[in-house]
């Protein structure tokens, strides 16, 4: 689900430019056009529909972060690039991609418009694109696990212009990173033609905690080939290998009981163990291939397979609790295997009706998803640490001598073979030249599978409940370039077992209900050209979301007090999303503003607000690039973020204004680039997962960069 073209006119042999435009010929409705973008305006995507729009056509905020932005900020994880220019979404973690999407967690990012499940943060190498669309999802995606929203990485496509970038990064300790990236035309004859792109990249360097390094080795490869106008495939696939090792090795203040802070003794060299004793080997593979083909003028069908493969060997030494005394650590050594295998498959057909008096796009489809889920761990009890004046003396004996998982067997050992089948119909109906658009869709779920526990060998059947979803929405063209659109969507999530229990399994009241992820929003969109120096765009959106039936705790029919399943979590706000670009002087200007106010509660207190959900937040950013005059090829920008409090556990978790710096210079086929990230020097809490056991922002990181392309 990712942009594919029909190949424009190869570029001539002794063409070096790196000009990759071209006339472009629609290859099926289900592709996004080679549309030039001005500044950080991405405004086409196949995320909010399966098929390709504009985002000004669909009745959802979505929020496309493009390539010239990915490079501005020189982003290297998913976190660096949603925490300027998207509203809504906050860091939940920073060592994989967990994010809270107006007060509801997704604990997974998408890539090419499919769910990629992984552990840590997934490789950017060869990423052109960040989408975040906000919102449940199932219906869209067939995927029931997003309720707040989703974020899906774009994968780069082959070009049929010959180009060759490489970029080196150094900074602070050590830290090197080379990413390169090559595309062009691979053959080409009277009735098929092909291009590729190859990528390859390695990252390596200290870091200031003794336990923590950086080890990663990436290549990746992408295939367009077109068989004529009227058929393509498109292939893309990496291997990444990542054996860095980055943890929560943090602990907090437990005389502060209302707002987080780090200990005295957690600095920011403080480690809880020694990097001999901690492991974390993965290895990431991915394959994608999607088929288009035009059945009739009218109708097209698209194919798409993805798999995935994760295997992880880890072995965490943490800290998970704080002594009375507020500086004895008790920790946890807890050595882990992860094997998750993961094939999609997708088939759509689109059928597209016109007439003088509408447009009408019928698409249906149906989806699969295998899965192969194993976890195999122990959790022992290493010896308490003093972090007073930290000696790791005692750990020579303790890990000397075979523990649980670590030389014996693993305590705990499972695994899980679930399937899920969907399909669904969706109706575009689009009246009065385009000025009001009807949505609607339904997609049923069939989940089936099993599981199995390897310590007693007992395997259960997954429930097999069925289950629909939904999605509605209306679009009113007000002007061209202003809409107003409508949308109601849903999830839902088969919950097992019984409401009104004291005790579980104890079934005194009825099957517990299924979930309801619920949507009502509102909005305006825009993107307008002012003339043509100035360039504005945006959405403005109102939101309503509930999760009903939640487990909760409360007084039961006995008057015992139990578990009780009646009310719902909730999450309401406005956002707004804006961006403008000017060409002022000898160059362009471009501005991107996000910004969210929003309240929630939980259904077990609610006078709480949700995890990890930040009520308010704000962000900025603009560069300006010389494109002419004596400065031509000069490029200077800052961005800048703050967001308020949120709830973590019991504790109130406070994030400090964040200020960033960047600017270049490019010349010839050269250019240098700076990036000064988080230029205050502020250390803060990120998130928590018990008193001893925090996440810990980076300080100050310098970033220079060196690329050079032909």
């Amino acid at each position: 689900m990712v942009a594919q073209t029909v190949a424009p006119k190869p570029a001539s042999a002794n063409d070096d430019s790196n000009d990759t435009s071209g006339e472009i010929t629609h290859l099926s409705p289900f592709v996004v056009t080679g549309e030039s973008e001005t500044g950080y305006s991405g405004q086409q995507t196949l995320i909010g529909s399966r098929t390709a729009k504009n985002l000004i056509d669909i009745p959802a905020n979505i929020t496309i972060l493009n390539k010239e932005l990915l490079d501005d900020l020189n982003v290297v994880n998913v976190s660096q690039a949603v925490r300027f220019g998207v509203s809504g979404v906050t860091q939940n973690t920073t060592i994989n991609d967990d994010y809270n999407i107006r007060g509801f967690r997704t604990e997974m990012v998408m890539r090419n418009g499919v769910t990629k499940a992984a552990n840590r943060s997934n490789p950017m190498y060869d990423v052109g694109r960040v989408e975040v669309i906000k919102g449940p999802a199932a219906m869209l995606l067939g995927n029931n696990s997003f309720l707040g929203g989703a974020i899906n990485l774009v994968s780069i496509q082959p070009s049929a212009a010959r180009s060759t970038e490489i970029k080196t990064t150094l900074s602070e300790n050590n830290y090197i990173r080379v990413a390169a990236n090559t595309t062009g035309p691979l053959f080409k004859s009277n009735d098929v033609s092909a291009q590729y792109r190859f990528t390859v990249g390695g990252l390596t360097g200290d870091r200031e905690k003794e336990a923590e390094d950086l080890d990663q080795k990436f290549i990746g490869a992408g295939f367009n080939v077109f068989f004529g106008e009227r058929s393509s495939l498109r292939v893309n696939a990496y291997y990444f290998k990542d054996d860095s090792y980055l943890y929560l090795n943090d602990f907090i203040d437990i005389t502060s009981t209302t707002y987080a802070k780090f200990n005295q003794y957690s600095t920011e060299s403080f480690s809880p163990a020694r990097r001999k004793n901690e492991q974390w080997q993965s290895e990431d593979s991915f394959l994608d291939l999607q088929y288009l083909a035009k059945l009739s003028e009218n109708g097209d069908i698209r194919f798409y397979y993805s798999g995935t493969s994760i295997r992880e060997h880890r072995r965490h030494v943490r800290g998970i609790t704080v002594g009375a005394d507020n500086y004895t650590l008790t920790r946890q050594d807890i050595p882990l295997y992860i094997e998750r295998v993961n094939h999609n498959l997708q088939l759509d057909y689109i059928y597209r009706f016109v007439s003088d008096w509408a447009k009408i796009d019928s698409t249906i489809g149906v989806d699969g998803a295998v899965t192969y889920s194993r976890q195999s761990q122990a959790v022992n009890t290493p010896p308490p640490l003093d972090t007073r004046s930290v000696n790791f003396a005692a750990d020579d004996v303790y890990f000397s001598t075979p523990q649980p998982g670590a030389g014996l067997p693993y305590q705990t050992d499972t695994a899980s073979r679930p399937t899920l089948v969907s399909y669904y119909f969706q109706e575009n109906v689009s009246l009065l030249k385009d000025r009001l658009t009807l949505v609607g869709g339904l997609r049923w779920f069939i989940p089936a599978g099993t599981n199995k526990n390897y310590i007693t060998n007992v395997i259960t059947d997954r429930d097999p409940r069925h289950f629909k979803v939904h999605k509605y929405g209306v679009i009113v063209k007000v002007l061209p370039t202003l809409s107003a659109y409508y949308t109601n969507a849903q999830n839902v999530f088969v919950q097992t077992g019984f409401a009104d229990k004291v005790v579980s399994g104890d079934q005194l009241g009825a099957p517990a209900g299924n979930q309801e992820g619920q949507l009502d929003e509102f909005g305006l969109k825009f993107n307008h050209q002012v003339n043509e120096n100035v360039n504005v765009y945006g959405t403005l959106a109102r939101f309503d979301m509930a999760l009903t039936n939640v487990k909760t705790v409360g007084t039961l029919p006995s008057g015992n007090v139990g578990q009780i399943i009646s009310k719902q979590d909730e999450s309401n706000g406005w956002e707004f999303d804006a961006g403008l670009s000017v060409k002022v002087g000898s160059g362009r200007a471009d501005f991107i503003f996000a910004y969210f106010d929003g309240d929630s509660s939980t259904a077990v207190n609610p006078a709480l607000q949700a995890e990890n959900f930040a009520p308010r937040k704000y962000s900025a950013l603009a560069k300006y690039r010389w494109t002419g005059g004596s400065l031509k090829g000069l490029m200077i920008g800052g961005a800048l973020m703050d967001q308020s409090a949120k709830r973590n556990i019991t504790y109130q978790v406070e994030s400090p204004l964040i200020v960033s710096l960047f600017g270049g210079y490019s010349w010839d086929k050269w250019n240098v680039q700076v990036n000064l990230d988080n230029v205050t020097n502020e250390r803060y809490i990120v998130a928590l997962a018990a008193t001893g056991l925090a996440y810990g922002s980076d300080t100050f990181q310098p970033r220079l960069e060196v690329g050079y392309k032909w």
